[in-house]
């Protein structure tokens, strides 16, 4: 794993499967969290991690 330092809502560019996205940090009201931004095309789906999960959870049941 890659640890990477940036300035809060200085935009990271990554490049996924050819799409090119872009991560942003922001500092919140409540000190010790941060959000973030994710700036990705539309025909890229993102989602939280158990979002994620609950999606393929229901996509191996509907396989079995």
């Amino acid at each position: 794993m890659n640890i990477i330092n940036l300035p809060f809502e200085e935009p990271l560019s990554i490049v996924i499967n050819g799409e090119k996205m872009q991560l942003v940090a922001f500092k919140t009201q409540e000190p010790g969290n941060i959000k973030f931004g994710i700036n990705a095309p539309r025909k890229v789906q993102v989602h939280r991690e158990e979002v994620y999960n609950m999606i393929r959870q229901k996509l191996e049941q509907g396989n079995s």
